[in-house]
């Protein structure tokens, strides 16, 4: 009887550990799956962050373009250098890369504080 006891309670026993492990294992898959949803969603974030970065940077450029423009449009032109219609594009587009350098490496906060605002959405 003892012997028989003995048996069924090891019998339960492995049971029981078997379900543990199981159970174990099982914690494990979800949360490795858990993990690699998180980084998922994690690098979906950053790269949203990037580009309304990016995209913040872009309008600051747009503001610095456009307060280039009025700058230079101040200056008077003499009709010995002036090269006409070419001239005034090249001129616009050296402008446009002279503001977005600005953007880029100059800290004017604009960018900053479009990026805050939006980002807050």
């Amino acid at each position: 009887m003892i012997d028989n006891v003995l048996l069924k309670s090891s019998i339960l026993d492995s049971r029981i550990t078997s379900k543990q492990q199981a159970a174990r294992s099982n914690l494990a898959l979800s949360e490795s799956s858990f993990q690699s949803h998180l980084d998922d969603e994690t690098s979906k974030a950053k790269r949203i962050d990037e580009k309304l970065m990016s995209a913040s940077i872009e309008m600051e450029s747009l503001f610095v373009s456009k307060m280039f423009k009025e700058m230079r449009n101040s200056i008077e032109k003499s009709d010995w250098l002036h090269g006409g219609f070419a001239e005034e594009i090249f001129q616009d587009m050296l402008y446009d890369e002279y503001a977005l350098m600005v953007s880029k490496n100059a800290n004017l906060g604009l960018a900053k504080m479009i990026y805050d605002e939006m980002s807050r959405r």
